[in-house]
C-alpha cells in the first residue's frame, strides 16, 4: 500500500527540531522563587537597595561610581578650601610685618654680630 501523505507530513514534522520557547523554564522559575524568598524586607520595600542588581549593570555602577564621587568628592574639596583660607586667616594675623615694634622687624634684616667684621684701615 502506498504511504498516507498525511502520514508523510506527520512523520516529517515530528523530525523537525523543536522551536526555541520564550517562557522561562521551570528551574528559572524556581530559582526566582528562591531567590524571591531570600529577599530581606528592605530590599522588597526598596529595590533600589538591592547593590548586586545595582552593580551587575555596568552601565548602573558607572553611573552609580560617578555620583558617589560627586558626592563624596566635591563637598570634600570645598570643604578644604574653606579650612586653608581660614587657617591662613588665622596665620596671617601672626604676622609681624605690620608690627611697629622696631625690634622685631629690625632683627629679620641685621646681620649677626658675629658675621660682621671690623674694617681695616
Amino acid at each position: 500500500m502506498k504511504p498516507d501523505s498525511l502520514e508523510e507530513m506527520l512523520v516529517a514534522y515530528a523530525a523537525q527540531p523543536l522551536p526555541a520557547s520564550s517562557e522561562p523554564s521551570l528551574a528559572n522559575v524556581r530559582r526566582e522563587i528562591d531567590r524571591r524568598r531570600r529577599q530581606t524586607v528592605w530590599s522588597r520595600m526598596f529595590p533600589l537597595l538591592d547593590w548586586r542588581e545595582l552593580f551587575a549593570e555596568p552601565r548602573m555602577a558607572v553611573a552609580a561610581l560617578a555620583f558617589a564621587v560627586v558626592v563624596g568628592v566635591v563637598p570634600t574639596m570645598a570643604l578644604n578650601r574653606i579650612e586653608n583660607e581660614r587657617r591662613l586667616a588665622r596665620q596671617s594675623i601672626h604676622f609681624d610685618v605690620f608690627s611697629s615694634d622696631a625690634g622685631a622687624l629690625g632683627s629679620v634684616f641685621a646681620k649677626p654680630a658675629a658675621l660682621v667684621t671690623p674694617s681695616r684701615r
